[in-house]
Protein backbone atom coordinates (compact mmCIF):
# COMPACT_ATOMS: atom_id res chain seq x y z
CA UNK A 1 0.00 0.00 0.00
CA UNK A 2 2.62 2.17 -1.60
CA UNK A 3 1.72 2.68 0.49
CA UNK A 4 -0.05 1.24 -1.24
CA UNK A 5 3.45 2.14 -1.30
CA UNK A 6 6.18 3.35 -3.58
CA UNK A 7 7.20 0.42 -5.48
CA UNK A 8 9.41 -0.59 -7.93
CA UNK A 9 9.87 -2.03 -11.47
CA UNK A 10 13.02 -0.28 -12.71
CA UNK A 11 12.84 2.17 -15.65
CA UNK A 12 14.19 0.95 -18.97
CA UNK A 13 15.28 4.37 -20.26
CA UNK A 14 17.19 7.17 -18.60
CA UNK A 15 14.41 9.70 -18.99
CA UNK A 16 12.07 7.45 -17.04
CA UNK A 17 14.15 7.86 -13.90
CA UNK A 18 12.10 10.95 -13.17
CA UNK A 19 8.85 9.70 -14.63
CA UNK A 20 6.32 9.19 -11.87
CA UNK A 21 4.34 6.52 -13.63
CA UNK A 22 6.71 4.17 -15.47
CA UNK A 23 7.00 1.48 -12.83
CA UNK A 24 5.57 0.13 -9.65
CA UNK A 25 8.36 1.85 -7.82
CA UNK A 26 6.63 4.97 -9.03
CA UNK A 27 3.54 4.19 -7.00
CA UNK A 28 4.62 7.10 -4.92
CA UNK A 29 4.71 9.46 -7.85
CA UNK A 30 8.13 11.08 -8.02
CA UNK A 31 9.36 9.28 -4.92
CA UNK A 32 11.20 6.84 -7.16
CA UNK A 33 12.55 9.59 -9.39
CA UNK A 34 15.85 9.63 -7.58
CA UNK A 35 15.90 6.61 -5.33
CA UNK A 36 19.21 6.69 -3.49
CA UNK A 37 22.22 4.49 -3.91
CA UNK A 38 20.64 1.33 -2.52
CA UNK A 39 18.15 1.18 -5.35
CA UNK A 40 20.87 1.85 -7.89
CA UNK A 41 22.51 -1.34 -6.70
CA UNK A 42 19.28 -3.27 -7.02
CA UNK A 43 18.36 -2.25 -10.58
CA UNK A 44 17.68 -5.56 -12.25
CA UNK A 45 16.10 -6.16 -15.61
CA UNK A 46 12.95 -8.18 -15.35
CA UNK A 47 12.64 -11.50 -17.16
CA UNK A 48 11.00 -10.84 -20.53
CA UNK A 49 8.45 -12.93 -22.41
CA UNK A 50 6.55 -12.69 -25.69
CA UNK A 51 9.36 -10.83 -27.49
CA UNK A 52 9.70 -8.33 -24.69
CA UNK A 53 6.01 -7.45 -24.45
CA UNK A 54 5.71 -8.98 -20.96
CA UNK A 55 8.05 -8.71 -17.98
CA UNK A 56 8.04 -10.35 -14.58
CA UNK A 57 9.92 -9.82 -11.32
CA UNK A 58 9.86 -12.21 -8.36
CA UNK A 59 10.55 -10.82 -4.88
CA UNK A 60 10.78 -12.59 -1.52
CA UNK A 61 11.79 -11.43 1.95
CA UNK A 62 12.37 -13.09 5.33
CA UNK A 63 12.89 -11.08 8.51
CA UNK A 64 14.05 -11.78 12.05
CA UNK A 65 13.47 -9.37 14.92
CA UNK A 66 14.25 -8.90 18.59
CA UNK A 67 12.18 -5.84 19.55
CA UNK A 68 10.45 -4.88 22.81
CA UNK A 69 7.98 -2.13 23.63
CA UNK A 70 9.15 0.13 26.45
CA UNK A 71 7.63 0.11 29.93
CA UNK A 72 4.29 1.89 29.87
CA UNK A 73 3.13 0.50 26.53
CA UNK A 74 -0.59 0.60 25.76
CA UNK A 75 -0.56 -3.20 25.53
CA UNK A 76 1.60 -4.71 28.32
CA UNK A 77 2.13 -7.90 26.34
CA UNK A 78 4.31 -5.96 23.93
CA UNK A 79 6.83 -5.29 26.73
CA UNK A 80 7.87 -8.96 26.94
CA UNK A 81 8.15 -10.30 23.40
CA UNK A 82 10.18 -13.21 22.13
CA UNK A 83 12.64 -12.83 19.31
CA UNK A 84 11.75 -14.71 16.18
CA UNK A 85 11.14 -14.93 12.46
CA UNK A 86 8.31 -13.11 10.72
CA UNK A 87 6.13 -14.43 7.93
CA UNK A 88 7.65 -14.76 4.49
CA UNK A 89 6.66 -11.91 2.18
CA UNK A 90 6.34 -12.63 -1.55
CA UNK A 91 5.54 -10.44 -4.57
CA UNK A 92 5.06 -11.17 -8.27
CA UNK A 93 5.30 -8.01 -10.38
CA UNK A 94 4.06 -8.11 -13.97
CA UNK A 95 4.33 -5.47 -16.66
CA UNK A 96 2.73 -5.69 -20.10
CA UNK A 97 3.61 -3.53 -23.11
CA UNK A 98 0.28 -3.26 -24.91
CA UNK A 99 1.98 -1.22 -27.60
CA UNK A 100 4.82 1.28 -27.78
CA UNK A 101 2.95 3.88 -25.75
CA UNK A 102 0.53 1.90 -23.54
CA UNK A 103 1.58 -0.33 -20.65
CA UNK A 104 -0.25 -2.17 -17.89
CA UNK A 105 1.13 -3.47 -14.61
CA UNK A 106 0.00 -5.53 -11.66
CA UNK A 107 1.71 -6.55 -8.42
CA UNK A 108 0.38 -9.73 -6.84
CA UNK A 109 1.49 -10.01 -3.21
CA UNK A 110 1.03 -12.02 -0.03
CA UNK A 111 1.89 -9.30 2.45
CA UNK A 112 1.17 -9.85 6.16
CA UNK A 113 1.41 -6.18 7.14
CA UNK A 114 -1.06 -4.99 4.54
CA UNK A 115 -4.80 -4.86 3.95
CA UNK A 116 -6.80 -7.82 2.76
CA UNK A 117 -5.36 -10.47 5.06
CA UNK A 118 -8.62 -11.03 6.93
CA UNK A 119 -7.29 -10.73 10.45
CA UNK A 120 -4.06 -12.56 9.58
CA UNK A 121 -5.99 -15.74 8.70
CA UNK A 122 -5.99 -15.41 4.94
CA UNK A 123 -2.61 -16.52 3.55
CA UNK A 124 -3.58 -15.59 0.01
CA UNK A 125 -2.26 -13.50 -2.84
CA UNK A 126 -4.04 -10.24 -3.61
CA UNK A 127 -3.81 -7.47 -6.13
CA UNK A 128 -1.46 -5.13 -4.31
CA UNK A 129 -1.13 -2.53 -7.06
CA UNK A 130 -2.09 -2.28 -10.72
CA UNK A 131 -2.97 0.12 -13.48
CA UNK A 132 -2.83 1.20 -17.11
CA UNK A 133 -0.47 3.94 -18.36
CA UNK A 134 -0.82 6.01 -21.53
CA UNK A 135 2.22 7.97 -22.77
CA UNK A 136 0.26 10.81 -24.34
CA UNK A 137 3.02 12.46 -26.37
CA UNK A 138 3.69 9.20 -28.17
CA UNK A 139 0.02 8.46 -28.69
CA UNK A 140 -0.47 11.84 -30.36
CA UNK A 141 2.61 11.50 -32.58
CA UNK A 142 4.79 13.95 -30.62
CA UNK A 143 7.11 11.55 -28.80
CA UNK A 144 10.40 13.04 -27.56
CA UNK A 145 13.45 11.44 -25.98
CA UNK A 146 13.72 14.18 -23.35
CA UNK A 147 10.03 14.52 -22.39
CA UNK A 148 7.27 12.30 -21.12
CA UNK A 149 3.57 12.98 -20.48
CA UNK A 150 1.86 9.99 -18.88
CA UNK A 151 -1.72 9.40 -17.76
CA UNK A 152 -2.14 6.55 -15.28
CA UNK A 153 -5.54 5.03 -14.48
CA UNK A 154 -6.11 2.47 -11.72
CA UNK A 155 -4.18 2.27 -8.48
CA UNK A 156 -2.37 5.55 -7.85
CA UNK A 157 0.48 5.51 -5.37
CA UNK A 158 1.73 8.66 -3.70
CA UNK A 159 3.61 10.00 -0.72
CA UNK A 160 4.82 13.49 0.20
CA UNK A 161 8.42 12.31 0.60
CA UNK A 162 10.80 11.91 -2.34
CA UNK A 163 14.32 10.77 -3.25
CA UNK A 164 14.39 7.84 -0.84
CA UNK A 165 13.32 4.24 -1.01
CA UNK A 166 10.16 2.84 0.50
CA UNK A 167 9.40 -0.58 1.91
CA UNK A 168 6.30 -2.52 0.93
CA UNK A 169 6.16 -6.22 1.66
CA UNK A 170 8.98 -8.04 -0.11
CA UNK A 171 9.81 -4.93 -2.13
CA UNK A 172 12.48 -3.49 0.18
CA UNK A 173 15.71 -3.12 -1.77
CA UNK A 174 15.21 0.56 -2.54
CA UNK A 175 15.03 1.28 1.19
CA UNK A 176 18.43 1.57 2.82
CA UNK A 177 16.97 0.87 6.27
CA UNK A 178 14.24 -1.45 7.56
CA UNK A 179 10.67 -0.24 7.78
CA UNK A 180 9.46 3.20 6.79
CA UNK A 181 9.57 6.53 8.55
CA UNK A 182 7.27 7.42 11.43
CA UNK A 183 5.60 10.09 9.25
CA UNK A 184 5.86 8.42 5.83
CA UNK A 185 2.29 9.21 4.79
CA UNK A 186 2.22 6.85 1.82
CA UNK A 187 -0.44 4.69 0.25
CA UNK A 188 -2.22 3.80 -2.97
CA UNK A 189 -5.84 4.42 -3.89
CA UNK A 190 -8.04 4.31 -6.99
CA UNK A 191 -8.07 7.16 -9.46
CA UNK A 192 -6.11 9.00 -12.14
CA UNK A 193 -2.67 10.60 -12.28
CA UNK A 194 -1.11 12.94 -14.86
CA UNK A 195 2.67 13.37 -14.83
CA UNK A 196 5.04 15.39 -17.01
CA UNK A 197 8.83 14.97 -16.97
CA UNK A 198 11.58 16.68 -18.92
CA UNK A 199 15.36 16.23 -18.83
CA UNK A 200 18.30 18.29 -20.11
CA UNK A 201 21.79 17.20 -21.15
CA UNK A 202 23.48 20.32 -19.72
CA UNK A 203 22.81 23.44 -17.68
CA UNK A 204 21.99 24.15 -14.05
CA UNK A 205 18.63 22.33 -14.15
CA UNK A 206 19.02 18.76 -15.39
CA UNK A 207 15.43 17.57 -15.01
CA UNK A 208 12.04 18.47 -13.63
CA UNK A 209 8.74 16.74 -13.00
CA UNK A 210 5.22 17.82 -12.12
CA UNK A 211 2.47 15.40 -11.17
CA UNK A 212 -1.11 15.65 -10.03
CA UNK A 213 -3.73 13.08 -9.14
CA UNK A 214 -7.26 12.63 -7.91
CA UNK A 215 -8.30 9.44 -6.11
CA UNK A 216 -11.18 7.95 -4.21
CA UNK A 217 -10.03 7.36 -0.66
CA UNK A 218 -9.64 3.67 0.17
CA UNK A 219 -8.20 0.86 -1.95
CA UNK A 220 -11.57 -0.77 -2.44
CA UNK A 221 -14.89 0.54 -3.73
CA UNK A 222 -16.82 2.95 -1.52
CA UNK A 223 -19.65 5.11 -2.84
CA UNK A 224 -21.49 6.23 0.27
CA UNK A 225 -23.10 9.66 0.45
CA UNK A 226 -20.81 12.70 0.85
CA UNK A 227 -17.63 10.79 0.25
CA UNK A 228 -15.01 13.11 -1.22
CA UNK A 229 -11.79 12.80 -3.15
CA UNK A 230 -8.07 13.02 -2.36
CA UNK A 231 -5.87 15.38 -4.36
CA UNK A 232 -2.11 15.75 -4.83
CA UNK A 233 0.16 18.28 -6.52
CA UNK A 234 3.87 17.50 -6.64
CA UNK A 235 6.93 19.05 -8.25
CA UNK A 236 10.64 18.24 -8.38
CA UNK A 237 13.77 19.93 -9.73
CA UNK A 238 17.06 18.11 -10.27
CA UNK A 239 20.19 20.26 -10.48
CA UNK A 240 23.72 19.70 -11.70
CA UNK A 241 26.07 18.69 -8.90
CA UNK A 242 23.76 16.16 -7.25
CA UNK A 243 21.13 18.46 -5.69
CA UNK A 244 17.40 17.75 -5.86
CA UNK A 245 14.43 19.61 -4.35
CA UNK A 246 10.77 18.68 -4.18
CA UNK A 247 7.52 20.17 -2.88
CA UNK A 248 4.32 18.22 -2.28
CA UNK A 249 0.78 19.16 -1.34
CA UNK A 250 -1.97 16.66 -0.46
CA UNK A 251 -5.60 17.39 0.40
CA UNK A 252 -8.32 14.94 1.45
CA UNK A 253 -12.01 15.83 1.47
CA UNK A 254 -13.79 13.20 3.57
CA UNK A 255 -15.25 15.24 6.45
CA UNK A 256 -18.73 15.73 4.95
CA UNK A 257 -19.55 12.10 5.81
CA UNK A 258 -19.63 12.91 9.54
CA UNK A 259 -22.90 13.17 11.47
CA UNK A 260 -22.41 15.13 14.71
CA UNK A 261 -24.56 14.51 17.76
CA UNK A 262 -23.89 16.69 20.81
CA UNK A 263 -20.58 17.75 19.32
CA UNK A 264 -19.26 14.22 18.65
CA UNK A 265 -19.30 12.15 15.43
CA UNK A 266 -18.77 8.42 15.01
CA UNK A 267 -16.27 7.05 12.49
CA UNK A 268 -18.33 3.87 12.00
CA UNK A 269 -18.98 3.46 8.28
CA UNK A 270 -16.87 6.52 7.42
CA UNK A 271 -14.14 6.24 4.80
CA UNK A 272 -10.90 7.90 5.86
CA UNK A 273 -7.85 8.54 3.75
CA UNK A 274 -5.32 5.72 3.61
CA UNK A 275 -2.37 8.02 4.15
CA UNK A 276 -3.43 9.08 7.65
CA UNK A 277 -0.91 6.52 9.01
CA UNK A 278 1.07 5.51 5.95
CA UNK A 279 1.93 2.08 4.70
CA UNK A 280 2.64 -0.95 6.86
CA UNK A 281 6.03 -1.48 8.48
CA UNK A 282 8.07 -4.54 9.36
CA UNK A 283 8.17 -3.94 13.10
CA UNK A 284 5.67 -6.33 14.67
CA UNK A 285 4.17 -6.64 18.15
CA UNK A 286 2.58 -9.66 19.75
CA UNK A 287 -0.46 -7.86 21.21
CA UNK A 288 -1.72 -6.69 17.83
CA UNK A 289 -2.24 -8.35 14.46
CA UNK A 290 0.54 -8.21 11.88
CA UNK A 291 -1.70 -6.12 9.62
CA UNK A 292 -1.78 -3.32 12.22
CA UNK A 293 0.05 -0.07 11.49
CA UNK A 294 0.76 0.92 15.07
CA UNK A 295 4.33 2.19 14.82
CA UNK A 296 3.45 5.39 12.94
CA UNK A 297 2.19 8.46 14.74
CA UNK A 298 -1.60 8.19 15.01
CA UNK A 299 -2.72 11.76 15.72
CA UNK A 300 -4.78 12.49 12.58
CA UNK A 301 -8.23 11.00 11.83
CA UNK A 302 -7.63 11.32 8.05
CA UNK A 303 -10.81 13.17 7.06
CA UNK A 304 -10.10 16.68 5.79
CA UNK A 305 -6.38 15.94 6.10
CA UNK A 306 -3.77 18.06 4.33
CA UNK A 307 0.00 17.52 4.01
CA UNK A 308 2.62 20.03 2.93
CA UNK A 309 6.17 18.70 2.70
CA UNK A 310 9.52 19.97 1.39
CA UNK A 311 12.29 17.56 0.41
CA UNK A 312 15.96 18.25 -0.23
CA UNK A 313 18.53 15.68 -1.38
CA UNK A 314 22.25 15.83 -2.06
CA UNK A 315 24.09 12.99 -3.76
CA UNK A 316 27.68 14.09 -4.47
CA UNK A 317 28.66 10.60 -5.66
CA UNK A 318 27.03 7.21 -6.26
CA UNK A 319 28.25 6.16 -2.80
CA UNK A 320 26.89 9.02 -0.68
CA UNK A 321 23.45 10.53 -0.19
CA UNK A 322 21.85 12.90 2.31
CA UNK A 323 18.11 13.63 2.43
CA UNK A 324 16.16 16.18 4.49
CA UNK A 325 12.36 16.11 4.74
CA UNK A 326 10.33 18.78 6.54
CA UNK A 327 6.54 18.77 6.69
CA UNK A 328 3.27 19.58 8.36
CA UNK A 329 0.05 17.55 8.29
CA UNK A 330 -3.28 18.82 9.60
CA UNK A 331 -6.91 17.77 9.90
CA UNK A 332 -10.07 19.67 10.81
CA UNK A 333 -11.01 17.01 13.37
CA UNK A 334 -9.47 15.43 16.48
CA UNK A 335 -9.88 11.93 17.94
CA UNK A 336 -12.13 11.77 21.02
CA UNK A 337 -13.16 9.36 23.79
CA UNK A 338 -16.75 8.20 24.35
CA UNK A 339 -17.53 11.31 26.40
CA UNK A 340 -16.41 13.60 23.61
CA UNK A 341 -13.11 14.62 25.19
CA UNK A 342 -10.21 15.08 22.75
CA UNK A 343 -7.44 12.46 22.94
CA UNK A 344 -3.92 12.73 21.53
CA UNK A 345 -4.23 9.83 19.10
CA UNK A 346 -6.32 6.92 17.97
CA UNK A 347 -5.01 4.70 20.81
CA UNK A 348 -5.56 5.88 24.39
CA UNK A 349 -6.13 4.63 27.94
CA UNK A 350 -9.70 4.70 29.31
CA UNK A 351 -12.02 3.27 31.93
CA UNK A 352 -14.76 0.71 31.29
CA UNK A 353 -16.77 3.43 29.55
CA UNK A 354 -13.94 4.43 27.21
CA UNK A 355 -13.30 7.76 28.96
CA UNK A 356 -9.63 8.82 29.08
CA UNK A 357 -7.93 7.37 32.17
CA UNK A 358 -4.20 6.67 32.31
CA UNK A 359 -4.79 3.71 34.67
CA UNK A 360 -7.56 2.12 32.61
CA UNK A 361 -7.98 -0.13 29.58
CA UNK A 362 -6.62 0.50 26.10
CA UNK A 363 -9.11 1.77 23.52
CA UNK A 364 -8.92 2.70 19.86
CA UNK A 365 -10.96 5.83 19.25
CA UNK A 366 -13.91 5.48 16.89
CA UNK A 367 -15.16 9.07 17.13
CA UNK A 368 -14.03 12.64 16.55
CA UNK A 369 -14.80 16.19 17.62
CA UNK A 370 -14.31 19.43 15.72
CA UNK A 371 -10.89 20.90 16.36
CA UNK A 372 -7.69 21.17 14.38
CA UNK A 373 -5.23 18.30 14.77
CA UNK A 374 -1.70 18.84 13.54
CA UNK A 375 1.66 17.08 13.30
CA UNK A 376 4.88 18.93 12.50
CA UNK A 377 7.80 16.72 11.53
CA UNK A 378 11.23 16.42 10.01
CA UNK A 379 13.45 13.52 8.96
CA UNK A 380 17.14 13.24 8.10
CA UNK A 381 18.43 10.20 6.22
CA UNK A 382 22.05 9.47 5.33
CA UNK A 383 23.54 6.55 3.41
CA UNK A 384 27.22 5.82 2.75
CA UNK A 385 28.71 2.91 0.82
CA UNK A 386 31.90 1.71 2.53
CA UNK A 387 32.52 -0.77 -0.30
CA UNK A 388 30.89 0.47 -3.54
CA UNK A 389 27.95 -1.64 -4.67
CA UNK A 390 28.63 -4.06 -1.82
CA UNK A 391 28.45 -2.75 1.77
CA UNK A 392 26.80 0.39 3.16
CA UNK A 393 25.78 1.99 6.43
CA UNK A 394 22.71 4.20 6.87
CA UNK A 395 21.10 6.43 9.49
CA UNK A 396 17.60 7.90 9.78
CA UNK A 397 16.43 10.29 12.49
CA UNK A 398 12.81 11.44 12.66
CA UNK A 399 10.97 13.79 15.00
CA UNK A 400 7.19 14.32 14.93
CA UNK A 401 5.43 16.76 17.26
CA UNK A 402 1.69 16.64 17.96
CA UNK A 403 0.75 20.33 17.90
CA UNK A 404 -3.03 19.78 17.81
CA UNK A 405 -5.12 22.64 19.23
CA UNK A 406 -7.00 20.50 21.79
CA UNK A 407 -3.97 18.54 23.04
CA UNK A 408 -1.67 19.52 25.91
CA UNK A 409 1.56 20.89 24.40
CA UNK A 410 3.90 19.03 26.73
CA UNK A 411 5.56 15.62 26.25
CA UNK A 412 4.05 15.62 22.76
CA UNK A 413 6.80 14.26 20.48
CA UNK A 414 7.67 10.96 18.84
CA UNK A 415 11.36 10.46 18.08
CA UNK A 416 12.88 7.57 16.18
CA UNK A 417 16.49 6.75 15.35
CA UNK A 418 17.42 3.92 12.98
CA UNK A 419 21.00 2.75 12.40
CA UNK A 420 21.47 0.13 9.72
CA UNK A 421 23.97 -1.72 7.55
CA UNK A 422 23.40 -3.54 4.30
CA UNK A 423 25.42 -6.10 2.35
CA UNK A 424 24.77 -7.17 -1.25
CA UNK A 425 25.37 -10.78 -2.30
CA UNK A 426 25.62 -10.11 -6.01
CA UNK A 427 23.03 -7.81 -7.60
CA UNK A 428 19.81 -9.39 -6.42
CA UNK A 429 20.23 -10.41 -2.76
CA UNK A 430 20.41 -7.88 0.07
CA UNK A 431 21.00 -8.56 3.78
CA UNK A 432 20.12 -5.72 6.19
CA UNK A 433 20.59 -5.28 9.96
CA UNK A 434 19.12 -2.42 11.96
CA UNK A 435 18.91 -1.06 15.48
CA UNK A 436 15.78 1.04 16.06
CA UNK A 437 14.80 3.16 19.08
CA UNK A 438 11.50 5.04 19.27
CA UNK A 439 10.36 7.29 22.15
CA UNK A 440 6.73 8.40 22.47
CA UNK A 441 5.52 11.18 24.73
CA UNK A 442 2.19 10.78 26.50
CA UNK A 443 0.62 13.50 24.31
CA UNK A 444 2.42 12.54 21.12
CA UNK A 445 -0.19 10.37 19.42
CA UNK A 446 2.26 7.46 19.36
CA UNK A 447 0.43 4.14 19.09
CA UNK A 448 2.77 1.89 21.06
CA UNK A 449 2.40 3.97 24.21
CA UNK A 450 5.97 4.63 25.28
CA UNK A 451 8.01 3.56 22.28
CA UNK A 452 10.09 0.51 21.46
CA UNK A 453 13.64 -0.52 20.70
CA UNK A 454 15.66 -3.50 19.53
CA UNK A 455 17.35 -5.14 16.57
CA UNK A 456 15.82 -6.42 13.38
CA UNK A 457 17.09 -7.88 10.12
CA UNK A 458 15.95 -8.82 6.64
CA UNK A 459 17.27 -10.83 3.72
CA UNK A 460 15.56 -10.30 0.38
CA UNK A 461 15.86 -11.42 -3.22
CA UNK A 462 14.64 -9.72 -6.37
CA UNK A 463 15.01 -11.17 -9.84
Amino acid sequence: MLEKSQRKLTSLRTRNKINTSRTKFNKLGLVAAAVITASASSCLHAVEFLDGRAEINFLALQNYQGIQAKKGAFRPGDEEQSSGFGRLRVNLQFKFHINEHITADVDIAEEPNDFGNNGDRDFAFHQDFGGIEFELLGLTGRAREDSDLTLRLGNIGAAPFQFKGFQDGADNQGNALIGNGVTDYATAENGAQLSYSKSYESGLIRAYNVATHVTSSNFGEQFQENRGFNYRLQGTLEFAGGWKVGLNYFQANQGDQLDFVNGTASLDGVTTTNYRFGDGENYNFSASGSSERDTHIGALPGLDQSILQFNLAYQPSPNTSVILMVGRSTDDFTFADTAGNAVAGITYFGDENGVANAQGTTFDSDRVVRGDSEVEFYTIEVQQYIIPNKFYVALRYADAENTSDLIDQSDNSVERIQVAAGYWFGKNTLLKFEYVDQDEGVNSGGQIGAGFDGFTSEISVKF
